[in-house]
């Protein structure tokens, strides 16, 4: 016969971020890449929303960076909450003061709570209209929860084309 001994084990309180993995995100967007510290938007460049990449785009596509979930989709389409099978918070804003448009020349294709695979199209833009607008269309990329992780570090310099690496995090 077994003998089951009963014992009370304090179960540690587990984060939600202590399931972070290491992972590649990969370019929403085709076109040159742009240190953040080099956008003209202190918001971006100063690094208080998380580190990450900005890139001015050579086509009016935004691509999920990653397999993930749309955590936010603003109903403007300039900007993209995501949140990755990986844990990553990722914000991918389209432009610099583009909610100013109030959605014009931005066309969302994606809702909050849709689940995207990797190279999905998440919305379109158009950068004539942005420029017409007097607006920059470098986009952010941003990985909004960088402090849960051990480092975010960009990987991309020059032209990026859509499947390409662009930031690596480690948890």
């Amino acid at each position: 016969a077994e003998t089951v001994t009963e014992t009370t084990v304090e179960a540690p309180v587990v984060e939600e971020f202590d399931t972070l993995q290491n992972e590649t995100i990969q370019t929403p967007i085709v076109g040159d890449v742009v240190a953040l510290e080099n956008v003209n938007d202190p918001v971006f460049s100063s690094g208080a929303m998380g580190q990450g990449i900005a890139v001015k785009p050579s086509q009016g596509v935004v691509y999920a960076p990653a397999d993930a979930e749309v955590s936010i989709a603003f109903a403007t389409g300039h900007a993209y909450g995501l949140k990755t099978t990986n844990g990553a918070e990722i914000l991918i804003h389209v432009g610099i003061d583009t909610v100013s448009m109030n959605g014009e020349g931005f066309e969302q294709k994606v809702a909050q709570g849709d689940k995207v695979k990797a190279g999905d199209v998440l919305g379109t833009f158009d950068s004539n209209k942005i420029a017409a607008a007097g607006l920059d269309d470098t986009t952010m990329v941003i990985v909004t929860n960088t402090a849960d992780y051990a480092s975010v570090t960009p990987v991309a310099s020059g032209s990026v084309v859509k499947g390409d690496a662009i930031i690596e995090v480690k948890a």
